[in-house]
């Protein structure tokens, strides 16, 4: 199992009964963290290997964009419904943040209002996406992952352009545009690198803000579609 602390931790929880109503998976690595939250499900449930479970329900985005009110009033109709045969009712909600902002209040009403016995388990690798009275109704469950170290070319390719003109940084962003297959590997790249710098207190104003332009560059280029050579080209003005 990966994520053997964050199993530890559910696992005795489980054992005291003492399960939350409703819990938040987030960080990177949206597959592990499913897997965890289907292993947490078999196991507070008394459940084996099953390919179809009546009893959990599993919301995610649509075509991979987002979740909507839909979803959650479809969700809201099945949770109206006595378990099948299970302890419990399950529902993971896969990329929350996808969750738009109908969805979302159309959600926390069931989060306020359960409908017998029910676990919510979100998910996200972006939980500041998610509206603070969500946040404050879910135990949170942070998720770290161990990610190789940084492509040093890569990184040197970009130290290298942060010393160049402008006109060449938008050059290189438009070369990297060209490829939008490999820009989330070499953002992670990048913000693997800088969360380094960010610790070794190396002119932590400038690279918090460079930080926080990744962050938000990587996540509208995974989830909207948003112009990858704009969005870059405002990483360049910020190096």
């Amino acid at each position: 199992m990966t994520y053997q602390k964050q199993w530890q931790f559910l696992k005795k929880m489980a054992e005291l009964g003492k399960i939350p109503h409703a819990l938040l998976f987030y960080g990177p690595d949206s597959e592990g963290k499913k897997a965890l939250a289907l292993d947490f499900i078999k196991l507070v449930n008394g459940e084996v290997q099953k390919k179809v479970n009546p009893d959990l329900l599993i919301v995610e985005p649509q075509g991979n964009k987002e979740i909507k009110i839909s979803q959650i009033r479809e969700l809201h109709s099945k949770l109206s419904l006595r378990a099948y045969s299970a302890p419990f009712k399950a529902v993971i909600i896969d990329k929350a943040h996808c969750l738009n902002q109908e969805a979302q209040s159309a959600f926390l009403k069931l989060l306020e209002e359960p409908k017998g016995q029910t676990i919510f388990i979100l998910i996200t690798e972006y939980p500041e996406k998610l509206l603070p009275t969500v946040l404050s109704r879910v135990e949170k469950l942070r998720f770290y992952s161990s990610p190789p170290s940084w492509n040093e070319e890569k990184i040197k390719e970009l130290l290298e352009i942060s010393r160049a003109d402008l006109a060449q940084r938008f050059q290189y962003a438009k070369k990297l545009s060209e490829d939008p297959q490999s820009l989330p590997e070499i953002l992670e790249n990048w913000l693997r690198y800088f969360r380094e710098v960010l610790l070794s207190n190396l002119n932590q104003t400038k690279t918090i803000k460079i930080l926080k332009t990744i962050q938000t560059l990587h996540y509208l280029i995974s989830t909207t579609n948003v112009n990858p050579r704009l969005a870059l080209e405002i990483l360049m003005i910020e190096l």
